[in-house]
């Protein structure tokens, strides 16, 4: 017998494999993850972007507000976006457009003195990086 998570990851995949690609603009009334992270309200609507890399998409709430990225492979299925696993997720605490997302990283990351605070810009940095690749 298989574990609920397992029998998720398998639905998932599933999922995943008979799906065709997924286009920019595609809208979705939620979404799910095989690694179960919760940090996506299932029930959020969201938006593909576009593909960040061969394996990752960004997709983004409806707002605006958080941005993330699917990898290793993603479907759809009655209107849900289903992802195998999320990459990275980026809440920019506040409804987005295309100009106010390259503003803001375009803007001034933040210093740091210490050697877990770089650690966190250059991740900081990377996410924005890939956000604006495909944004901009």
């Amino acid at each position: 017998m298989l574990s609920g998570s397992t029998a998720l990851k398998k639905r998932i995949f599933a999922i995943c494999e008979r799906s065709g690609d997924i286009l920019p603009g595609a809208a979705f009334c939620g979404v799910r993850f095989g690694d179960g992270d919760g940090s996506i309200p299932e029930d959020a609507s969201v938006v593909c972007c576009g593909r960040i890399s061969g394996d990752a998409m960004l997709f983004r709430t409806e707002d605006g507000r958080i941005y993330f990225s699917v990898c290793d492979g993603w479907g759809e299925e009655d209107g849900m976006l289903y992802g195998m696993q999320m990459d990275f997720s980026f809440d920019f605490r506040h409804p987005t457009t295309v100009e106010t997302i390259l503003a803001e990283c375009d803007a001034a990351l933040g210093t740091y003195h210490t050697w877990g605070g770089a650690m966190a810009y250059q991740a900081r940095k990377r996410t924005l990086d890939a956000i604006r690749s495909v944004m901009g």
